[in-house]
């Protein structure tokens, strides 16, 4: 898709129950803290704002951090994982964001948080979807992240509804130049472009490509990434087992009651047939 959107400005979020004004308060403070709030970004956080470690999501997260961080150190280049990025909205207020992956230029020591307050926007971001952030990472992020100045947005979309690994990756792409955002197209080898940070990527099935733009130099194999396909497959087979294995339990217990109830029902008509009466019988 070519059409071209413009870029608005960071969304406008009013600051919740502020009722005492002080300076430059962040967003991301509890309304009911007034006085004295903890200054550290990472305070105060919420279940929506950082993905929880484990599971496909973090494997796959892991798995593309180990690929490319060797090669963008290389470069002069790093990559920050899940640290919150801080930004300002067009009232000002400063809020936080957590990229599952963003670029930048390379310092030692890596920092916690990257500020925009004093940084320029990263080279790239990188998000992994999830199957409660498919629709925000697809959609919302597109133009947020484009109205922070970030010129490349890439998400990996690798993570079913069910929490489970894809079979087919898709891969998306959109670029940020004047003031619009364009989703961009693969060249003719499969390859989406990401010169920001030297780095083309490709998905073939659930198999992930990346390679080096100036030399076509393949990064890494997938071996980590068969093992997590593999590992994952096992899972679905063995849960696939339980359920088959819950229902024919449940099946058979079905079946039992069943019985037991026929016999019961047969009893009783052999007691009527001679004259008893088996809702009087006392057990």
């Amino acid at each position: 898709m070519n059409t071209a959107l413009k870029i608005p400005g960071a969304s406008d979020v009013p600051v919740p129950g502020a009722s005492v004004p002080q300076a430059d308060r962040p967003a991301w403070i509890p309304p009911e803290i007034l006085y004295d709030w903890d200054t550290d970004p990472y305070a105060y956080q919420t279940e929506e704002e950082l993905m929880p470690a484990g599971g496909p999501h973090g494997q796959l997260l892991g798995y593309v951090m180990e690929v490319l961080q060797t090669f963008q150190k290389s470069q002069g280049r790093m990559l920050l994982m899940d640290a919150f990025m801080l930004y300002r909205n067009n009232r000002g207020i400063k809020r936080r964001v957590a990229p599952d992956l963003l670029a930048m230029p390379f310092r030692f020591p890596a920092p916690s948080s990257y500020d925009l307050d004093t940084e320029p926007p990263p080279l790239a971001v990188m998000e992994v979807t999830s199957p409660k952030s498919h629709l925000k990472d697809k959609e919302d992020n597109v133009l947020f992240y484009a109205g922070l100045g970030i010129p490349a947005y890439l998400v990996i979309d690798a993570i079913t509804p069910q929490n489970r690994l894809r079979e087919e990756i898709g891969l998306c792409l959109w670029r940020a130049t004047k003031g619009q955002v364009r989703q961009m197209q693969p060249d003719r080898e499969g390859y989406l472009l990401l010169p920001e940070i030297n780095m083309k990527i490709r998905a073939e099935g659930y198999r992930m490509i990346f390679a080096e733009i100036t030399t076509g130099r393949i990064l890494k194999d997938n071996r980590q990434l068969q093992i997590m396909v593999a590992e994952e497959r096992l899972r679905a087979a063995q849960e696939r087992l339980r359920a088959e294995i819950a229902e024919k339990t449940a099946e058979q217990a079905r079946q039992s009651a069943a019985e037991e109830r026929l016999r019961a029902e047969r009893l009783a008509e052999k007691l009527r047939s001679v004259g008893i009466d088996p809702d009087e019988i006392e057990i």
